[in-house]
């Protein structure tokens, strides 16, 4: 006996899509809306690569939970508020000129001083041009007077003074030209411009 079996009718056709629908509809119902939470979830099963990129923000990350090796310090950028540090990696210059005191002086209220004093010398002037031929100066009394706690200034007897740049007209001595002299002590001491004694130069920080 031959059995034809004819075309599906389509009342069964709609049947079937109902029924696979149905079924469908039951799986995704399982997951509802906020269903998924980390109980849901296996250890190490989101990985980097399940993650869209910017997804995870700074709001995202707990306080103090970075640390140093979680960040790349070389790619940081300079902080903007900090980008004039980089001016300051030579404090020993400003506009190009030194900033630093010379070989063997010692810098004091802003002027660096030789912190030890000269050979006896007969004159002020011979002790001005000295000052000079080392690219310093002699100092003024006021100067020199303030760095008597620093700087051996002598003792005041004989020859161990220190030279001044005062040069002024003595009119106690009928008008010859006199200096100041100041001493460790604390005296200053008026004498002939061609007494002899020790000197000390000065030299301005930034040169």
């Amino acid at each position: 006996m031959k059995i034809e079996i004819g075309r599906p009718s389509p009342a069964l056709v709609v049947a079937v899509i109902a029924l696979v629908a149905a079924l469908s509809g039951t799986a995704f119902a399982a997951l509802g809306k906020n269903s998924v939470g980390s109980r849901q979830l296996k250890a190490k099963s989101v990985t980097g690569g399940k993650i869209a990129n910017n997804a995870v923000t700074g709001a995202k990350v707990a306080n103090g939970s970075l640390s140093g090796s979680d960040i790349n310090i070389a790619a940081l950028g300079t902080v903007p508020s900090a980008g004039s540090a980089a001016n300051a990696a030579n404090a020993d210059t400003v506009g190009g000129h030194s900033a630093s005191c010379p070989s063997g002086t010692v810098l004091i209220r802003g002027i660096c001083f030789d912190a030890g004093a000269s050979d006896v010398v007969s004159g002020v002037q011979a002790a001005a041009d000295a000052c000079a031929a080392k690219g310093g100066y002699l100092p003024t009394p006021l100067q020199l007077y303030s760095t008597r706690n620093v700087i051996n200034l002598g003792t005041g007897v004989g020859n161990d003074k220190r030279f001044t740049d005062s040069i002024y007209s003595n009119p106690d001595t009928g008008g010859n030209y006199g200096t100041i002299l100041v001493t460790g002590t604390g005296a200053l001491i008026q004498e002939s411009i061609s007494t002899s004694a020790r000197y000390v130069c000065a030299y301005p920080l930034v040169r």
